[in-house]
């Protein structure tokens, strides 16, 4: 299959496990935000930030390893060595759930005394089972992500969606925040049995049989995948932990509730686990070629959609989470501007599709260790403010420096002036939509909206920064028309 059109088949499935999975992921926020109230809706949002950092310590980059070597060997139908890998895998990943698992157990009273919060000790015992759940799903997901079969990563998704609502709402109802965690701890339980049986029913070739021992650099690329990935959810979760520490549970609940808009926006223009499998199999020009396609797309999307959420981000909080949580409005009218970085996070995906993680390690830990200093200084100078800041501060770092060491390292050159004229197009906008009057519910802003990214894209292809070829591409590589 072309490679365009195996991108296009595979986007097309994670594009709707996107769709699924942040629409609801949003909506049951939004839900749970509204029924448990900024007091023990921030007892949940810390408590999930604290669960996937002990996820991380139980993943060690396996995960990333898996869809490494699963695409390489699956591309050469070499099955033994694929079998021997994924065991070596899978193995490393059974130990470390069950001790992490364990450890969350044993330990939620001493962590809820360090955030001064009793009412968190109960959901932290709880979301050691999640710990267990959530680390065998994602390695049976970077299994089929490996094999480049989104269908099943999109049928997960939308079965453990669904486990959420039918879950979470009625625990929530009956036990607060912790019933909201064990709910989530189900779900993920779904998850992993339904990806299990689809291994037993149409993949045992894959994983059962005999096996050669694993590769060599293995070890050494989960090493690196390791550091990566633990600096990673540590960047994401972070600020929670700090505005939990520093400010209170309450402030966790304001910032979560922006926090979660722009992500889940940021979700929808994730494609790393989409291209990871195919950039493992290019190079040369052609995947410069494809770097640099994807920059223009991407670009064309993300800068108007962190204008347009920064215009609307009071009446968004106001309007979807109530006035209760208007304090959020602040923090996501800065991490809107998150999602230009975000949406650029593929490059990433390049080192270690080359089999050179240490790249990508290197530089999520020293943008981690960049917003932890800066979360420390700003939170404590503006606020849930200044954790956004810090976020916008740090990703913009990763991004920059990632566009410099793929040049320096892989002679892959990043064509920048391919962001100006989008840029430009957004803030031409942006100043539109301020100087027409300020919108008074949030309806007539998405109508104000609307009409900023109609006279957007007219702006855009009239300075040609985006062209009738371009859209030709996108339909012909979606199969919509040859």
């Amino acid at each position: 299959m072309d490679v365009a059109k195996r991108v296009a088949r595979n986007a097309v499935y994670r594009t709707g496990a996107l769709i699924v999975g942040n629409a609801s992921g949003l909506l049951l926020a939004v839900i749970l935000a509204r029924l448990l109230k900024p007091e023990h809706f921030g007892v949940y949002s810390l408590t999930l930030s604290i669960v996937m950092l002990a996820s991380a310590l139980a993943n060690l980059g396996i995960d990333g390893a898996v869809i490494r070597y699963v695409a390489y060997h699956a591309g050469r139908q070499d099955l033994k060595k694929l079998r021997g890998n994924f065991r070596y895998f899978l193995k490393i990943k059974v130990i470390l759930a069950a001790t992490i698992s364990g450890l969350m157990i044993l330990l939620s009273e001493p962590i809820a005394g360090l955030f001064q919060n009793q009412s968190l000790a109960i959901p932290l015992m709880l979301s050691g089972f999640i710990v267990v759940f959530v680390s065998l799903t994602g390695i049976l997901n970077g299994f089929f992500a490996g094999m480049q079969e989104f269908k099943f990563v999109f049928l997960k998704q939308a079965v453990y969606e669904l486990s959420r609502w039918i879950f979470i709402i009625p625990l929530s109802l009956l036990f607060l925040s912790a019933g909201a965690v064990a709910g989530i701890a189900l779900a993920y339980l779904v998850s992993f049995l339904l990806l299990l049986g689809i291994i037993f029913k149409n993949y045992r070739n894959y994983t059962f049989g005999e096996n050669s021992p694993r590769d060599e650099k293995a070890r050494a690329f989960v090493g690196f995948m390791t550091i990566a990935g633990i600096s990673g959810i540590i960047y994401a979760y972070v600020d929670s932990l700090m505005i939990g520490y520093f400010i209170g549970t309450t402030e966790v609940g304001y910032y979560r509730a922006a926090y979660t808009i722009v992500f889940a926006i940021v979700g929808f223009l994730g494609m790393a686990d989409v291209l990871f499998p195919v950039f493992t199999q290019l190079g040369g020009n052609d995947l410069s070629n494809a770097v640099n396609r994807l920059a223009r797309y991407t670009s064309a999307i993300a800068f108007p959609a962190a204008a347009g959420l920064t215009f609307l981000s009071k009446k968004i909080i106001t309007g979807v989470y109530g006035v209760e949580y208007i304090p959020g409005a602040l923090p996501l009218a800065i991490l809107s501007f998150v999602l230009i970085p975000a949406s650029f996070n593929y490059l990433l995906t390049v080192f270690n599709a080359k089999e050179m993680p240490e790249y990508s390690a290197y530089l999520i830990t020293a943008s981690m260790l960049l917003n932890v200093v800066l979360n420390y200084i700003l939170i404590n100078i503006y606020g849930i403010g200044g954790a956004a800041l810090a976020t916008l501060i740090s990703r913009i770092f990763v991004v920059s420096f990632a566009i410099f060491l793929l040049y320096r390292v892989l002679r892959l050159r990043i064509n920048v002036k391919v962001v100006l004229k989008p840029a430009l197009c957004s803030m031409i906008m942006l100043g539109a939509l301020l100087v027409i009057p300020e919108p008074t519910s949030l309806i007539a802003g998405i109508v104000e909206v609307t009409f900023g990214v109609i006279f957007y894209f007219a702006l855009l292809f009239a300075v040609k920064g985006l062209t009738a070829e371009d859209i030709r591409y996108v339909v012909v590589s979606l199969g919509l028309r040859r």
